[in-house]
């Protein structure tokens, strides 16, 4: 046989830990799915069954959309874009990314929540799975709001004939709440309650208050049975806003989907068309609330005027009719009207200090924006502190619906905190700008105003004093009459507003999220191979025994494999001589071919068989290997070296004989420890009585003229040496050998102790080193079929 190249012996574990490394073997993963093909066929009808019954009782959930555009207001200011673009005040209200805060905000799906008939869920039982039937329930509930109801406890209903229903509430106690409040109302004890009543009929209870009607337009399922749930609109609140989705249709885009997803089609269909009427309304309702509140000043301020107008009127009337006076002179009339106007503009000057005195006070000492009116006293020079004040408005609305559903930590809401606070600032100064103007325009007109009086005191005094009173009665139509302009003017512009945005796609159904049938059956394929893989897998890596030849040539990949013997499944220890033609016999018959091509270049004549520990089958391939070469003509010896467990000298029935211990000691020769078996061609030597010190019997050079011996008169020497693994009396007997066999047993011998008992061979240089896997299948070997059939009855295995 071929020595063992020794000079690569230090590279041994290097290449047994690359083939250790290959777990994804192509070929041997192949060989692993056709070994265990019975793990797929059970796993897909599991896997794909599993998914069908997943599919047949799971209540389906529905994603609806609806898709709503953000329009930019027509309205600029003349400046705004300008002026605020330094200071961070860009209308974020109009913002995409606001806007879909908003959307999400509890307020805003309250509102729409509170519009809808959710309070009460109409369910249909079903086997295996419950469905709601919203709009299709064959009856309505009608319950009192202002009582006590039960919450989240099923409410059986069974339709009877005659227009009778049976009721039944059974309940371990629960929540009671009032609708018309939206308070908690207490807690109820163990329910049983079960009455039968006719449509209509009030049911009266501590914890409910209700009445079922028949719908006429919709026929109950045969066999059916129903039950309902009363919920508060807190509760459906928080559980469409968690259901809820706002996305953009691209980054930048005004145009945003607004989804949610539920198990009833219709009812999400419902709440997502009347989310988007209440998103609408509160735009407009934005837009209108400056216009209201301008409206409301104008309105106050025109009661105060009309009441002060119609008093002038009346002393003016009743001045003319004691003094007989029938109107002023031209002059004196020219220079009333210059008075009139002069004063009118001073009376106008002073209302707007008061207004931003006003202002400038109730921003230091209050955070209630909201009660900052817009008064009509501006014009151009003050459109920077009305745009602020609006803006200032609107922060605030924003920061205040956005206090129930985040905290003051939350980013967004610190950023609107930081927007107000530079709002205020500017605001500031621009009021502070602004009264510094009126002043200077104030001083102007009272210098001019003082001038006029000059001149109307040298009128007479009758003159004079009917001059004061149609002063002031002028002075007062003036101003109501620019207080009506006002009014109208805001009136027609309130009326003329019309939301920012625009619902482009009402509410419709757009997927089924779940269950996804494609999706499901392609994760069923995928765990219907993961699993059994994964079996395997774990039954790989947790293995410890050899259990073929993969694993050999992973393990010990410079080692090479022999030979495969067959498991016998037969009494016989000499299948060589007892079923010559089995498939275990051309096993032998196959490791003795391989031996003399192997060694065709030098005389094999000594082959000591080994292995890692007992009961690897080391005796049963030493006298079967031993048979195989006395039947091909050869002169073969077997020699029973394990002289600690004997086995060889009992199956050739040679107990009392002398043996290899005798010969050892000097008792005998070696020519008397020789002995003719029932086999042709075949000796035995036996190991003879056991003795205490095998190992210091083998040293000594009984052992070289034992060898000496048996080479010159055998053609072929089988030596049964001790397990290696355990003894150390094999290793001192390969260097007289020509071939050294390392037996190893399928789904028996420990990886471990076999790579480290052949790693220590392989680092002592031991020449002509081979391993024989022993006890593998018959699939293992690759026979199978054909083989069966080739060797016909004959085959015993």
């Amino acid at each position: 046989m071929n020595n063992i190249d020794t000079s690569q012996s230090s590279n041994h574990t290097e290449g047994r830990n690359a083939g250790s490394d290959n777990l994804f073997d192509i070929n041997r993963l192949i060989r692993l799915v056709k070994k265990n093909w019975y793990l797929f066929v059970i796993s897909f009808p599991l896997c794909f069954g599993a998914v069908f019954l997943y599919h047949r009782y799971t209540v389906p959930v529905y994603k609806a959309s609806a898709t709503l555009m953000l329009k930019g207001s027509e309205q600029k200011s003349f400046s705004q874009a300008d002026l605020m673009e330094g200071f961070g005040l860009s209308p974020e209200m109009r913002s995409v990314e606001n806007q879909s805060f908003i959307i999400r905000s509890r307020n805003i799906i309250k509102k729409a929540i509170d519009r809808l008939d959710f309070g009460v869920s109409y369910y249909q039982k079903g086997r295996f799975k419950d469905s709601e039937i919203y709009n299709r329930s064959p009856f309505t509930v009608d319950f009192d709001s202002i009582h006590p109801q039960l919450l989240n406890v099923p409410v059986e209903v069974m339709l009877l004939a005659n227009n009778k229903v049976k009721v039944s509430v059974k309940s371990e106690g629960g929540v009671l709440h009032n609708y018309a409040d939206e308070k908690f109302a207490g807690r109820t004890g163990v329910l049983n309650y079960e009455r039968i009543v006719s449509v209509g009929e009030w049911l009266t209870e501590n914890a409910f208050s209700f009445k079922i009607d028949r719908k006429t337009n919709v026929s109950p399922t045969p066999g059916a049975s129903y039950y309902f749930i009363f919920k508060t609109h807190s509760q459906l609140t928080s559980e469409y806003r968690s259901s809820l989705g706002v996305a953009p249709y691209r980054e930048g885009s005004s145009i945003l989907f607004i989804t949610s997803v539920g198990t009833s089609p219709n009812k999400i269909i419902r709440f997502l068309d009347e989310l988007c009427e209440v998103i609408l309304e509160h735009n407009l309702d934005q837009k209108n609330d400056m216009a209201t509140r301008s409206i409301a000043f104008i309105e106050s301020q025109l009661a105060m005027v009309s009441d002060t107008l119609d008093k002038v009127q009346n002393r003016l009337s009743s001045y003319r009719k004691a003094n007989r006076f029938m109107g002023p002179s031209e002059f004196s009339q020219k220079l009333a009207d210059k008075y009139y106007d002069t004063e009118t503009e001073l009376k106008m000057l002073n209302m707007r200090i008061d207004y931003y005195g006003f202002l400038q006070k109730n921003l230091k000492v209050s955070d209630d924006f909201e009660q900052f009116l817009l008064p009509a006293v501006d014009n151009e020079s003050t459109g920077l502190v009305s745009e602020l004040v609006k803006q200032l408005i609107e922060l605030q609305k924003e920061i205040e619906m956005l206090k129930s559903t985040a905290q003051e930590s939350n980013q967004y809401v610190v950023a609107l905190n930081e927007r107000i606070d530079i709002t205020i600032d500017l605001l500031n100064k621009s009021i502070n700008q602004v009264l510094r103007n009126l002043e200077l325009e104030k001083n102007k007109v009272e210098n001019e105003l003082r001038s006029i009086l000059g001149d109307m005191e040298k009128l007479p005094e009758l003159e004079k004093d009917y001059l004061i009173i149609d002063r002031t009665y002028k002075l007062n139509d003036a101003i109501y009459t620019f207080l009506l302009q006002k009014h109208s003017e805001t009136q027609i512009s309130k009326a003329s507003n019309a939301p920012d945005n625009e619902v482009i796609d009402n509410a419709s159904i757009s997927a089924l999220v779940s269950p996804n049938k494609n999706s499901d059956y392609k994760k069923g394929l995928m765990l219907a191979l993961l699993i059994p893989a994964v079996f395997i897998g774990l039954k790989e890596f947790l293995n410890t025994k050899v259990r073929g030849g993969d694993d050999l040539r992973m393990l010990v990949p410079q080692v090479p494999v022999i030979g495969m013997v067959v498991n016998n499944k037969n009494d016989a220890e000499n299948v060589i001589h007892e079923y010559p033609h089995s498939v275990i016999s051309e096993s032998f018959r196959s490791i003795r071919t391989k031996l003399k091509f192997m060694t065709a270049a030098k005389e094999l004549k000594v082959i000591t068989l080994t292995s890692s520990n007992t009961g690897e089958g080391k005796t049963f391939c030493a006298q079967n290997l031993a048979s195989v070469f006395a039947i091909s003509g050869k002169k073969t010896v077997l020699v029973g070296f394990d002289m600690r467990k004997p086995r060889l000298t009992a199956l050739f029935n040679l107990e009392n004989k002398v043996g290899l211990s005798n010969y050892f000691i000097g008792q005998c020769k070696v020519e008397d420890i020789i002995y003719d078996s029932f086999l042709e061609n075949v000796s035995v030597i036996p190991a003879g009585p056991i003795p205490p010190n095998p190992s210091e019997l083998i040293v000594g050079e009984k052992t070289d003229e034992l060898y000496a011996y048996l080479r010159k008169e055998f053609d072929v020497v089988v030596i049964d040496s001790p397990p290696i693994g355990l003894v150390a009396d094999a290793r001192l007997l390969m260097h007289h050998s020509d071939c050294n066999l390392f037996i190893v047993r399928a789904n028996y011998t420990s990886k471990d102790h076999m790579v480290h008992t052949v790693d220590n061979l392989i680092s002592e240089k031991v020449e002509g080193l081979g391993v024989i896997l022993n006890d593998i299948s018959i699939n293992e070997k690759g026979y199978g079929y054909y083989t069966a059939e080739y060797y016909g009855g004959q085959t015993h295995v």
